[in-house]
């Protein structure tokens, strides 16, 4: 039985996943909850995806297919939504699935807030591994939102650097839309831009999604050149609402140190040490530059988090020597390639 009120919009970007497709849209339609839409974004697959797709939308009302040119999961997400007619806004990947009552277990007692966010379990090979959990069953409003992130940023923001296992009010989403070009972490950027504006959140300590992980599934080509642009590109964006969580957000101590442990501890620890272990052309004044810029933007700069030889290059470039800095670099990379030859 289909409710007279849709109130939630189920959004699934598809690209050549016709090994996955039929176990994540079975585990929706086997959802116990029923007043949901399934927005299917074909974005431009060479399989068998689209037909599985107009399978499931011609035998199920609550389905809908469309189809387009290849452009990226930003473009397919970004039609789902302005097609969207729910109360709330759901991404599922479709080589993901949703575990049984999800749905139902994600709606208990909601009442309008913002994001509801529930918990996912990690598959390896099919085997379930880790579960990933919001810290407790509780609804935060106004002030309590300080609460809110120091219950749930944990570790690597595992609980919140994706947009799956997560609904969001379709109203509180307006025009906000997944960044089109950026192709790493483009939902992550989605996610923190989404939840500076939030006023209200709803967390529910359960799995609720389960996450594949796949063999080479897990960004094969982090150290390529192109990889290392595309992070040149969210970092400044991802920074900025950083800045502005915690201004708006003063007294919490997670939301407050994560540029020092995500921005620097984790992102740009990763680019300098790309630069340590092999030759590219991006190692140059520009790119370097930007690397120290971004890094002294951290008050608390992190000694402890980057190697020495990192933290004598910041010294040179702060005081203007940024091209010996980057000599140093190229000279600290072939003793390492000495080293470990």
């Amino acid at each position: 039985m289909i409710m007279d009120k849709c109130r939630i919009s189920i959004i699934i970007p598809v690209y050549n996943a016709e090994e996955y497709l039929d176990r994540c849209l079975e585990s929706i339609s086997e959802q116990s909850y029923m007043s949901y839409e399934v927005i299917l974004v074909d974005d431009g697959s060479t399989d068998s995806s689209p037909l599985i797709c107009d399978r499931y939308s011609a035998t199920d009302p609550r389905f809908r297919t469309i189809h387009k040119r290849n452009g990226g999961v930003s473009t397919a997400r970004n039609a789902g939504i302005d097609l969207a007619k729910g109360e709330y806004l759901m991404f599922v990947d479709s080589d993901d699935a949703l575990l049984p009552e999800a749905l139902e277990r994600m709606m208990e007692g909601v009442a309008g807030e913002d994001v509801v966010i529930g918990g996912y379990t990690t598959f390896i090979g099919g085997i379930p591994g880790k579960e990933i959990l919001p810290l407790k069953d509780r609804t935060y409003k106004g002030a309590e939102m300080e609460s809110f992130f120091d219950d749930n940023i944990r570790r690597n923001c595992e609980m919140l650097d994706a947009p799956w296992s997560k609904m969001f009010r379709r109203k509180a989403v307006g025009s906000l839309r997944f960044c089109e070009d950026l192709s790493y972490a483009e939902d992550k950027l989605f996610v923190f831009t989404f939840l500076d504006s939030c006023t209200s959140a709803c967390t529910c300590h359960t799995p609720v999604y389960a996450y594949h992980i796949r063999p080479g599934s897990l960004g094969s080509d982090i150290t390529s050149d192109r990889h290392l642009m595309q992070l040149r590109r969210f970092l400044p964006l991802y920074a900025q609402v950083l800045t502005d969580m915690a201004e708006r957000y003063p007294s919490s101590a997670k939301l407050n140190s994560l540029y020092h442990k995500d921005i620097v501890g984790r992102y740009i620890c990763r680019i300098l040490n790309i630069f340590l272990t092999r030759r590219t052309s991006l190692l140059d004044e520009n790119y370097v530059g930007w690397l120290y810029e971004m890094m002294s933007k951290d008050a608390s700069l992190g000694l402890f988090s980057v190697r020495p030889g990192q933290i004598f290059n910041i010294m040179l470039y702060k005081v203007g020597r940024v091209a010996l800095s980057v000599k140093v670099y190229r000279l600290t990379s072939k003793i390492r390639s000495l080293f470990h030859a």
